[in-house]
């Protein structure tokens, strides 16, 4: 659906030719696909990722709203990896472009299981658990439970009063009388102990809970389908809400107590054996507590920093990070944490330029998990590679090439053609004033009055060149603004200049109090850049009466663009 800034929608698809360039074409439109300029917005409708995936654990914050989810691979000194990212495939991005790794919000991850092997220290085991190669949903194997009397059971290290629990199952379709298969979640409470029980199969042609002596459900059976599915249950002291792929199942009043203890399991009702070969599979488990998030944070951008799940903060430099252990040097020892003890991970700032990317550059949005909620949606910028049936790919700084799948899309903003480095993709604040609230700035303290920056380049494009800077803050020129007359009369300017040369200022290209971050772009003039290394420096002066009254702003992103000057060509259009 391709938005007009006017508001009206048009329906119709995107097409990309070889250049490549995007065009839009409206439906029962005959004529040539037009090609989409800067500025333009379209929409999708996909159906987004199937119900039985799960939510994404883990968020890598790229700065400027742009993030990728999914399950963390490894963290070190030179790369944050995702070993399955919410666009699909894996994605590895190099540190400098990385702002922090954090979990799913309000939550902390008590444990996961992929069940790539059975391991007897963190489940016991009754009867015949295997694992197994398929059918799997992640990773290389499941767990198989056979009919009869089977269970794998994890008793919780610390008891759990708030969570969700997300388990994929896979159901045969299979009906056997006096079979079940099921999930049994056990809470402590003050007199005697509790028990849900999610019945998964063989014996009913639906879904069923049970809750004998625990909290009193609605219970709306769902009809077996054969195949994987998700299995979720969110529990609290008010409430109880169990879902399979999405839809409703059962929910209610809240355990009378905390989690102690999940169980896999099977059950012969039978007298005699039961039937071989019947089985179900389990796979991606995962346990998280619901956490309010710590307020009051220090920032401190020379240092990286763990956030604990408290709201207290560890410094010092993180040495390496997996789906399961935080490893972290705080001189002269290494601490290891588990992620049931750590919120997220903050880098500390340093600076790395990009690879320039060339193309049609595009800022899109896409939903990481099932669901509707505003927070399960991802966005990366990057150049536009290509378009097939099955996913939109674009190269992205400090990622290479990037695919989201087509069903996932949500919306897509042309940004532009032409070349982009960046040159530094982390927050810096000037100035001279800590700047926690009511609009506060990252990081809080200033960093001063002065920024500067080295800029390689291998080679001068003919076009045009543009200091691209992403700022918050500033004090604009415009009458009307705060502070306006004074930048008129020179005062409380921050000035730019390539390799000794001044020429430009931020604040005559602000025309709005600039509360929310804006793009900017300062015309380089012709000859100032050259191949090789050149300086950036970004300067700060005060008033007349006080020259270290600066103005606190911040510059959140810093690169060089060189944009297409030429007229689109004529359109062969490619879907």
């Amino acid at each position: 659906m391709l938005q007009h800034p006017d508001g009206r929608r048009l329906p119709g698809k995107i097409l990309v030719d070889d250049a490549p360039i995007v065009r839009f074409a409206g439906e029962g439109n005959n004529a040539a696909a037009t090609p989409l300029e800067k500025g333009a917005v379209v929409t999708f409708e996909g159906s987004g990722p199937d119900p039985t995936a799960g939510s994404p654990p883990f968020r890598v914050d790229l700065g400027l709203g742009r993030r990728i989810s999914g399950r963390l691979g490894l963290v070190d000194g030179k790369q944050v990896r995702l070993d399955e990212s919410s666009a699909g495939g894996g994605v590895t991005i190099a540190r400098p472009g990385v702002r922090s790794v954090v979990q799913r919000r309000g939550e902390m991850q008590i444990f996961d299981d992929g069940f790539e092997a059975l391991n007897g220290k963190r489940w016991t085991l009754i009867g015949d658990p295997e694992i197994a190669n398929e059918p799997r949903v992640a990773g290389e194997h499941s767990l198989r439970i056979p009919a009869g009397g089977t269970s794998v059971t994890r008793r919780l290290d610390e008891p759990v009063a708030a969570g969700r629990l997300e388990l994929a199952f896979h159901d045969s379709g299979t009906i056997e009388p006096d079979q079940q298969c099921f999930v049994d979640l056990l809470f402590r409470s003050p007199a005697d102990p509790e028990t849900v029980r999610v019945i998964l199969g063989w014996s009913e042609e639906s879904l069923s809970v049970e809750s004998p002596g625990g909290p009193a459900l609605a219970v709306q059976r769902l009809a077996r389908k054969a195949g994987w599915h998700r299995l979720s249950i969110r529990f609290g002291p008010e409430q109880t809400e169990i879902a399979v792929d999405g839809n409703d199942l059962a929910h209610g009043k809240g355990p009378g107590g905390s989690l102690v203890e999940i169980r896999l399991a099977s059950r012969n009702a039978s007298r005699g054996p039961a039937p071989n070969g019947l089985k179900t599979y389990f796979d991606d488990l995962r346990l998280v507590r619901f956490s309010e998030g710590g307020t009051g944070l220090e920032v401190d951008p020379t240092q990286d920093e763990i956030r604990l799940s408290g709201g207290d903060q560890i410094f010092g430099t993180i040495v390496q990070a997996d789906a399961g252990l935080v490893k972290l040097q705080v001189d002269p020892k290494e601490i290891q944490l588990p992620w049931s003890e750590v919120s997220g991970l903050q880098f500390r700032r340093i600076a790395g330029q990009a690879e320039p990317i060339e193309g049609t550059w595009l800022r899109i949005d896409w939903r990481a998990a099932p669901g509707d909620d505003p927070l399960d949606l991802d966005r990366v910028e990057g150049a536009l590679v290509g378009l097939t049936t099955d996913g939109l790919t674009l190269e992205v700084p400090y990622a290479g090439r990037f695919t989201v799948s087509r069903n996932r899309l949500r919306r897509l903003e042309v940004l532009g053609r032409g070349r982009r480095i960046v040159v530094d993709a982390t927050a810096h604040h000037l100035g001279n004033e800590i700047v926690a609230s009511p609009l506060p700035l990252d990081p809080p303290q200033p960093e001063g009055r002065t920024l500067e920056r080295s800029i390689e380049l291998a080679d001068i494009p003919p076009q045009a060149s543009f200091l691209s800077l992403d700022v918050v803050q500033v004090a604009g020129e415009s009458a009307g603004l705060p502070f306006f007359r004074e930048v008129k009369n020179g005062e409380i300017r921050t000035t730019v200049s390539i390799n000794d040369h001044t020429f430009d200022y931020l604040n005559r290209h602000v025309t709005s109090k600039n509360e929310t971050p804006e793009r900017i772009l300062l015309p380089i003039p012709e000859g100032l850049l050259h191949a090789g290394h050149n300086t950036l420096r970004i300067d700060q002066n005060g008033t007349k009466l006080d020259p270290n009254y600066l103005d606190d702003l911040g510059i959140l992103e810093i690169a060089i663009e060189f944009p297409h000057d030429r007229a689109v060509p004529a359109a062969t259009e490619k879907p």
